[in-house]
């Protein structure tokens, strides 16, 4: 993913991209922007879409720098992919989740 830095320069221009290899063989990428501010962000190694994680280093450089998020980034965010706790599916909160038990037993000694 990092093999084509010309697409990253582009991307970001007013920044000095590197990335660090780690023993797993996942990538560290390092950014930094022209007013001293650092990112490092920790890349899997079988990550085969640089776009997602461009626009996420903008989103985190704009956030660093006390920008508010321009639309163009906020508008090419991915919602679907949100991460949950476990990475699994969301489910109803622990109280709504024991009054429907409760529900579900009363039925089962009622009959």
């Amino acid at each position: 993913m990092l093999t084509n830095l010309p697409v990253w320069r582009a991307a970001l221009p007013d920044c000095d991209i590197s990335a660090d290899e780690r023993p797993d063989g996942s990538l560290v990428l390092i950014v930094k922007s022209a007013d001293g501010k650092e990112l490092r962000r920790v890349l899997p190694s079988d990550m085969k879409n640089a776009d997602h994680v461009i626009r996420r280093v903008r989103l985190d450089l704009m956030l660093a720098k006390g920008q508010a998020p321009t639309r163009e980034v906020i508008g090419t965010i991915d919602v679907s992919t949100l991460p949950t706790y476990n990475n699994g599916q969301l489910y109803k909160t622990r109280a709504a989740s024991l009054w429907e038990r409760r529900r579900l037993a009363m039925k089962a000694s009622m009959n």
